[in-house]
C-alpha cells in the first residue's frame, strides 16, 4: 500500500504545536520526498493502514473507558431503549444485577474509569496544559456518573459510600480527581489542542554513512533547494517562538540530514 500523503516541511513548521515539537524531525521533512534517504536515517512514511490502525486503537481504548462509566451506573437495570425510523421507543426492561455481583461490578467499572482519568490527566500536563473537547466531556460525565453510582451504593446497596466503604473507593476517586482536574483546566489551561503531525515512525538503526553519501549525491541545485527550506522552516519557528536564537542556529548549522541526531527534551 502507498504512503500518505506527508505535509511538507513548510507546513510542519507553521502547524506544529509547541508540545509537539521534534527537532529531531526537521530533516525528516526536508527530505520527505527522498525514501532512500529517510531509510537511511532509519525512519520512514508512515503509512495510511499504519496511521489508520493507530486511531483504531485510540478509539476502542476510549470505547472501553466509556463503556466502564455506562456500565457502572447501570447495574441497576432499568427500559432498554430503541430508536428506529428517527423515534426512540421502549422496547425492554433490563433486569438489576444482584449485589454480590453489582457491587464488585460498580467499584471495576470505576477503577476503569480512574485509569482514564489519570491518562487525561497525563495528557493535558503533558501537552503543556492543552485541552481536548471530548477529554473535558469525559470528565463532566464522570463527575455526573460518579456522583450518581455513590448515590446507588448508598440508598440502593446499602453500601456504607458516605463511610468510604472499599467498594465505594474507586468511584470516589474517579469523582475527586475528575473534579480537581476540570478545575486545574479552568484556572490553568493554555488552550485548545491541536494535533500534533506525526508522519514518520522508527524502523531501525541509523546508517549515518549512507545517508551522507546520498546527501551529497544529490544535485547541488536540488540540494541548495533543500537547504533554503530548511532555513525558512528554522526561522519560521523562531518567529513562532518555538525555539530560541541559540537553537536556532544550532540546528542551522547542521549538515543536510543530521538534524535526527537530535535528542528529545
Amino acid at each position: 500500500m502507498a504512503a500518505k500523503q506527508t505535509i511538507n516541511v513548510r507546513t510542519w513548521s507553521k502547524t506544529v504545536p509547541s508540545y509537539g515539537l521534534r527537532l529531531a524531525e526537521l530533516d525528516l521533512y526536508v527530505l520527505k520526498n527522498h525514501d532512500d534517504i529517510v531509510r537511511a536515517l532509519g525512519h520512514e512514511r508512515m503509512e495510511d493502514a499504519a496511521s489508520r490502525r493507530r486511531n483504531v486503537l485510540g478509539w476502542v481504548l476510549y470505547l472501553v473507558a466509556v463503556l466502564a462509566l455506562v456500565g457502572g451506573v447501570s447495574t441497576l437495570g432499568g427500559p432498554i431503549l430503541s430508536t428506529f425510523g428517527g423515534r426512540t421507543m421502549v422496547t425492554g426492561e433490563a433486569d438489576a444485577l444482584d449485589d454480590d455481583i453489582g457491587i464488585p461490578f460498580t467499584s471495576w467499572c470505576f477503577v476503569v474509569v480512574l485509569l482514564g482519568v489519570a491518562v487525561i490527566a497525563f495528557r493535558w500536563w503533558r501537552t503543556q496544559r492543552h485541552w481536548a473537547t471530548g477529554e473535558v466531556g469525559y470528565l463532566a460525565a464522570t463527575v455526573v456518573c460518579g456522583v450518581l453510582a455513590l448515590w446507588q451504593l448508598a440508598s440502593v446497596r446499602e453500601v456504607d459510600a458516605l463511610g468510604f466503604a472499599p467498594e465505594s473507593i474507586p468511584v470516589w476517586a474517579s469523582v475527586v480527581v475528575a473534579a480537581v482536574l476540570l478545575v486545574a483546566m479552568r484556572v490553568a489551561s493554555r488552550g485548545r489542542r491541536v494535533p500534533v503531525p506525526r508522519n514518520f515512525r522508527l524502523v531501525g538503526t541509523p546508517d549515518w554513512e549512507r545517508a551522507v553519501e546520498l546527501v551529497g549525491a544529490l544535485e547541488p541545485r536540488q540540494r541548495d533547494k533543500l537547504l533554503d527550506e530548511r532555513r525558512r522552516a528554522i526561522a519560521r519557528l523562531r518567529e513562532r517562538e518555538l525555539i530560541d536564537a541559540a537553537e536556532a542556529d544550532r540546528v542551522g548549522a547542521l549538515p543536510l540530514g543530521t538534524s535526527t541526531t537530535i535528542a528529545a527534551p
